[in-house]
């Protein structure tokens, strides 16, 4: 008898050690995962490419070699207004002309008055036969002598004022001087290495332009006056709007091999906060979509051509297919398959499986 009980005895302990270890191999795991809501939201389409800051244009002012610089009123790096004074050459000897054929007018005026007068008398004593027609033919040959004197002299004077004009040099625009040239007291020819007669560049500085170089991948999905934004080192954090002005025709050497091209931007931004040479990247828009229900890319799963999403629905999650449209930086637009505010599996997706229960961390209390 005491055998039979302590053979039952072991058999219900071997049966409750079963159940047990059943419980225990065929329980569910509760996987711990956070979740994001699908929300209304805006997705841009972009293409990227680096590049700098640069000049809308550049200009050479130049004077006649061998002029003697009298002063100069710019330093290198500084701002200029267009019409602004920018050097005085010497002009001592074009006084001196002036002066000279000044004097040579008013002398040759005072004859020709004189002369008019005398054929005046003449053509008189003529008509009453006191003079020879040859004696008046004399006069009038002088007046005109002394007539076209003085406009080859009144030309020679408009000429030397033109010409003193010349020698007060004005900014033909606004911008910063990016090279001078030339020192007061210098004839010009004497600054090595500058251009024949240039005494500055200056570059144009408004409207400011960004100068991308796109890869040929992409260069097809530019378009003259495409929206885009650009993001530059000296400014974390800010974006500038831009518009594309200029896409290059010929590609431009790379020393790595790869064919670009280049794309100028007119940038939007408070006159003088951007520099020459800053650096950057461009965000073209292709495409740009508002108030569309929009997803983190990392939450959507790819299976194949399919796209698919676990749904938080009260403690389970349930694996759903959906359809994407539009795919921004980090962000995609759900064309269908998901509501607005429905959660959606952020981490932990990895190891789920369809219908498993599911404990959220960063569920709202």
């Amino acid at each position: 008898m005491k055998r039979l009980a302590k053979a039952f005895l072991v058999l219900v302990l071997l049966l409750a050690g079963a159940v047990v270890a059943y419980r225990y191999w065929t329980r569910e795991v509760l996987e711990k995962v956070t979740v994001t809501s699908a929300a209304v939201g805006i997705v841009e389409e972009t293409v990227s490419a680096t590049g700098a800051v640069q000049v809308n244009r550049t200009v050479l002012v130049t004077i006649e070699p061998g002029t003697r610089i009298v002063s100069l009123y710019f330093r290198e790096q500084g701002t200029v207004r267009e019409g602004q004074l920018l050097a005085k050459l010497d002009d001592a000897d074009l006084v001196s002309q002036l002066s000279q054929t000044q004097a040579g007018l008013d002398l040759t005026v005072s004859n020709l008055d004189s002369a008019q007068i005398n054929l005046q008398r003449l053509r008189r004593l003529y008509e009453k036969g006191f003079v020879a027609r040859q004696e008046v033919e004399a006069a009038e040959r002088q007046v005109d002598q002394y007539r076209t004197r003085a406009e080859e002299q009144n030309a020679a004077i408009i000429l030397i004022k033109a010409r003193q004009q010349r020698t007060s040099i004005f900014a033909p625009l606004s911008g910063v001087v990016t090279r001078k040239f030339v020192e007061e007291g210098w004839i010009l020819g004497d600054s090595p290495g500058a251009r024949p007669g240039a005494i500055a560049e200056i570059a144009e500085m408004e409207p400011t332009e960004f100068h991308a170089e796109v890869d040929q991948a992409d260069i097809a999905k530019s378009r003259i006056g495409q929206k885009a934004t650009v993001s530059l080192d000296a400014f974390p954090g800010r974006t500038f709007k831009a518009t594309t002005r200029e896409i290059g025709l010929a590609s431009t050497p790379d020393v790595t091999g790869r064919v670009r091209y280049r794309v100028k931007l007119t940038v939007s931004e408070p006159a003088g906060l951007l520099k020459l040479g800053m650096t950057g990247t461009v965000s073209f828009i292709l495409a740009r979509k508002t108030q569309t229900l929009t997803l983190p890319v990392p939450v959507i799963l790819q299976q194949g051509e399919d796209e698919f999403v676990f749904v938080v629905e009260g403690d389970r999650a349930h694996l759903r297919k959906i359809r994407t449209g539009l795919r921004g930086e980090g962000v995609v637009e759900v064309v269908s398959g998901l509501k607005v505010g429905e959660l959606v599996v952020d981490q932990g997706r990895a190891k789920l499986k369809d219908g498993q229960r599911v404990e959220v961390l960063n569920a709202k209390r």
